[in-house]
This record gives structure tokens, sequence and C-alpha cells, in this order.
């Protein structure tokens, strides 16, 4: 059983990081905040991954119990994560607003950002599809966080055209209204998960 749930974090943890690439390189070619913060985002969602596997691989030795509040641990540091990703993303876009500079946009680029979206809302739907095979807290937090970043990453494409059409910190804006639902989503889980473990 959790060799299948290793088997999606592996999967989670190859599309992330590809995104996180494509979305990097498109970030530092425009100069677009938005679209760096969206990249740093796939790259904790890679961190998630891999902290979703070692914790996967671990079950494999534990009892059903001690197993439980393993995945309930792991889901509390993805939280975590999340929440000092969403942090950053609106510090640094209050940053760009302060200090707003020109953002080159193209419309390859645009497309290739609505082609990740659509990859993360396909992650969700698999995610959720493993998710009610094999039930964990785990997928679940991984479920919700991809579909998350679906509608973040429709943001980003929004925020990142009208950078062009729009004389003012737009990419700023974007990012740090990125970063709060990033933050928020990460304490919810960090404390529902955090509950769980106390009470346990």
């Amino acid at each position: 059983m959790n060799k299948s749930k290793i088997k999606i974090a592996v999967f989670g943890f190859s599309a992330n990081f590809l995104l996180f690439l494509l979305k990097l390189y498109i970030g530092i070619a425009s100069n677009s905040l938005c679209v760096y913060c969206d990249s740093i985002n796939n790259l904790a969602d890679t961190f998630s991954c891999i902290i979703a596997i070692i914790g996967f691989y671990l079950m494999t030795r534990l009892d059903e119990k001690r197993g439980k509040r393993t995945q309930s641990l792991i889901s509390f540091v993805i939280g975590a994560v999340l929440a000092a990703t969403g942090a950053y993303f609106a510090y640094s876009g209050a940053e760009r607003m302060m200090y707003p500079t020109l953002v080159s946009y193209s419309k390859i680029y645009a497309i290739l950002l609505l082609i990740s979206a659509a990859v993360k809302l396909a992650m969700g739907f698999i995610y959720r599809k493993a998710g009610k095979k094999s039930p964990s807290p785990v997928i679940k937090t991984l479920t919700l966080d991809s579909f998350a970043d679906c509608f973040i990453t429709l943001g980003v494409f929004l925020g990142f055209t009208l950078a062009d059409k729009i004389n003012f910190a737009i990419d700023g804006l974007m990012s740090i209204i990125i970063g709060i639902i990033v933050a928020i989503c990460g304490i919810k889980t960090a404390i529902s998960e955090a509950k769980f473990i106390i009470n346990d």
C-alpha cells in the first residue's frame, strides 16, 4: 500500500521540479516577480514530495498507529513549508510594489503558464484518484495544494498579462495576493495536523 503512495509522491516530485524549472526560466527571462514566486512555490512542492517519499518509506517500517502519526507529521511539515513560502511571496510582492520594475510580456510565456496551470489541475485529479484507492492525509494535502496551485498559476497568468497593459505594479500586487493565499492554506494544514498529533 505504501509503495503506491511512494510512487505517487515520486510522480509529484518529478512534475513539480519540471514546473519549477519552467517557471523559473520564465520569471527570470521576463523579470516577472509573480512568475518567479510561483516557481518557488513549485520548488516548495518538490521538497514537500521529498518529505512525503521519506515519510511513506518510514511508514513501511512502523505499525498502523505510528504510521498515522507519521503521516500527520509529514502533512504538518508540508503546511509549515507552504506558510513560510507564502510569507516570502507577500514580502517580495511588497518590495516590488515599492520599487516596481518593467515586466517583459511574451505570448509564448503566457501560453506556457496556462499549460502549467492545466498540469497542476491534472495532478490534483491524479492525487485525488490515488487518495481514494489509498486514503492518506499527506495525499489529501498534496491534492488540495495542486488544485490551489492551479488557480494560483491562473492568477499569475492574469498578473503577467495585465503587467503589459496596466501602468501599475500589478506584478507585486499579484505576488502579495498569491503569498497570502499560500500562507493561509499552509497555516490551516499545519494547525489541523498539529491538533491531530497532540490529541492522538
